[in-house]
């Protein structure tokens, strides 16, 4: 990642890979750092399967399979085409069309991002779920 990637927000950072609206959702921390809780070092999306074909076909990004799923691995950027773990499910349609949209970009909302990240189950989890429980005493209802 170079200077300027560093100082680029999470809109900005989004925003550069140019992904067609309605065909991905920004899940994970990223919606910690729209709202203004946290800054993220790395963005998680999840694409539709025919923008996922796509990419992997560009060969832009490296393939890596975590979690028995293949995932394509950018410069601070990890793409994904499932939202289905041992503790949680939705589709990539469900959590598209229930996006919290913000400054033009769509991040799963605050209710998925807290049972998707109690399902993954990691102590930097727990810390996200925290922070988002604590904004939501003051909350956005858009946001949910």
């Amino acid at each position: 990642m170079d200077l300027l990637e560093i100082n680029m927000n999470i809109f900005e950072r989004v925003k550069k890979l140019n992904f067609p609206l309605g065909e991905y959702v920004v899940i994970g921390a990223g919606i910690l750092e729209a709202i203004g809780i946290r800054n993220t070092h790395d963005v998680d999306i999840i694409v539709a399967p025919q923008l996922f074909e796509k990419l992997r076909e560009s060969k832009i990004y490296k393939e890596e399979i975590k979690w028995g799923k293949i995932f394509l691995i950018g410069d601070e950027i990890e793409i994904g085409t499932k939202l289905d773990w041992e503790n949680y499910s939705t589709t990539i349609e469900e959590a598209i069309n229930t996006a919290a949209i913000i400054n033009g970009v769509p991040f799963l909302n605050l209710e998925e991002t807290i049972k998707f990240k109690r399902a993954m189950g990691r102590k930097k989890d727990f810390k996200d779920i925290e922070l988002i429980e604590s904004y939501l005493k003051n909350y956005d209802k858009n946001l949910l």
